[in-house]
């Protein structure tokens, strides 16, 4: 159509009719031609945004939780209900994660919180297997960027011994890795945080919130044997139902005899 207006414009111009036809065809159609093109390219961002969207990998918290460690940062039902005992060894309390994320806040509230989280992370490379060298790997290059290398983000302060010994061994896979630096920041969250922790905001806090759910985990186990106290405690005349059972009774008796 638009070939067809150019050309009898160009033929026949005397015709002025025609030339006037012609010319606002040409006008209509380079407007709809140039409304198409400005919406395609309008368009095209848009839709390579969502195709971007669309092929975007999925954001992890943790390190772990990216390598796919089994239950990494997930609470067990044991963890959630278990009753803390603060004379048992740090070490030993921490491998709870919930007294862990408790202890962990308390430590970043001081600006020192990241013993705490060199302590978790270490926890989470221990749960991969042995035989898995590539995530184990992984997990170590991890570590030791955030930790250990000097000026890392969260530099933990160890031992010039213990660092060194990370930093130029030839097997990140093996087991005893952090083994050293491990015990040190253990004995450095004993002896900075563990005494300030106790008497804290944050112990109590956990502490209420742990009874809380303890007692109902409790109350949840009663209720599944469907125990009524009310009636199990109640016996002989005091029992309102008693009396029913004697009057029912006692007119047995009676038609008996008759």
């Amino acid at each position: 159509v638009w070939i067809t207006a150019y050309i009898l414009n160009e033929i026949h111009d005397n015709i002025r009719w025609l030339e006037v036809v012609s010319r606002f065809l040409l006008l209509v159609l380079a407007s709809i031609l140039v409304l198409a093109f400005f919406s395609i390219s309008s368009s095209q961002p848009l839709l390579s945004q969502i195709s971007l969207r669309r092929r975007e990998s999925r954001e992890f918290r943790t390190m772990g939780q990216a390598l796919g460690i089994p239950d990494s940062g997930v609470l067990t039902q044991s963890e959630q209900n278990s009753r803390i005992d603060p004379n048992e060894p740090l070490d030993k309390l921490l491998l709870n994660k919930k007294f862990r994320q408790s202890f962990m806040a308390f430590a970043d509230s001081c600006l020192a919180g990241e013993s705490v989280h060199f302590f978790d992370e270490v926890h989470e490379l221990s749960k991969i297997s042995e035989n898995d060298c590539v995530r184990r790997i992984y997990m170590a290059r991890h570590i030791i960027e955030k930790y250990i290398a000097a000026g890392a983000a969260m530099e933990i302060n160890i031992s010039y011994r213990s660092k060194q010994e990370i930093l130029s061994t030839t097997d990140l896979a093996r087991a005893d890795l952090f083994h050293n630096a491990l015990n040190e920041i253990v004995q450095l969250m004993k002896t900075n945080l563990a005494k300030d922790y106790w008497s804290s905001m944050f112990f109590l806090k956990f502490q209420e919130e742990c009874d809380m759910r303890c007692n109902g985990y409790e109350l949840e186990q009663m209720t599944g044997w469907n125990y009524s106290p009310r009636l199990s405690s109640v016996h002989g005349t005091d029992d309102p139902f008693h009396q029913d059972h004697l009057l029912k009774n006692s007119e047995c008796d009676n038609d008996t005899d008759s």
